[in-house]
């Protein structure tokens, strides 16, 4: 299962409420992922209406970007100028035992840290924690059925010796964080 399924399915399964406070719990990490895409190129047109972007890369090929609502001067990005994006993605997922592990619901927030500078720069950073339930283990199948406050999941499981330490009743949490930083430049 490629890390974009993981993400995609484990969000899914876990979003929902407000989470219950945690009280007795042991965490032990799962899995932890990391992936990072740069996107550079010289700016072919800026539309600040519908807030689109089109880079020309090194390589000739145009990207279409959709620019989120957080950059507040994009009105200043000119055609010709040069903009670089990195956007770095991290997942950790955790098993959760003890009295209190299985508590269901999610947590998030969004936050801006714009860069001074005559062109737009700085990074918008989303963090989401989604916390669920085993509800079933099925070591023949390799898979664990999760329970998230709006959802039941049935998840493949790569590492089949993890089979053997879940059980029904242990807590699963999702902790992602991305973070888009883009500088622009003049040529």
């Amino acid at each position: 299962m490629s890390y974009k399924h993981i993400v995609a399915a484990a969000v899914a399964a876990l979003l929902a409420a407000p989470v219950v406070a945690e009280v007795d719990l042991q965490s032990q990490p799962v899995v932890a992922e990391a992936m990072e895409t740069t996107i550079e190129g010289e700016v072919m047109v800026v539309n600040t209406d519908t807030r689109l972007m089109t880079l020309k890369t090194a390589e000739g090929e145009y990207k279409v970007l959709h620019v989120p609502p957080e950059v507040e001067r994009l009105d200043q990005i000119k055609i010709g100028d040069m903009v670089s994006i990195t956007e770095t993605t991290t997942a950790l997922i955790e098993l959760q035992t003890g009295r209190d592990a299985g508590a269901m619901g999610a947590e998030g927030d969004t936050a801006v840290d714009a860069a001074p500078g005559e062109k737009p720069a700085g990074s918008i950073t989303d963090t989401l924690t989604l916390y669920g339930k085993v509800v079933g283990v099925d070591k023949a199948a390799g898979t664990v059925t999760i329970k998230g406050a709006e959802t039941t999941r049935v998840f493949p499981v790569e590492d089949k010796a993890l089979l053997d330490e879940l059980k029904v009743g242990d807590g699963v949490v999702a902790r992602f964080r991305n973070v888009i930083s883009g500088e622009v430049t003049v040529k």
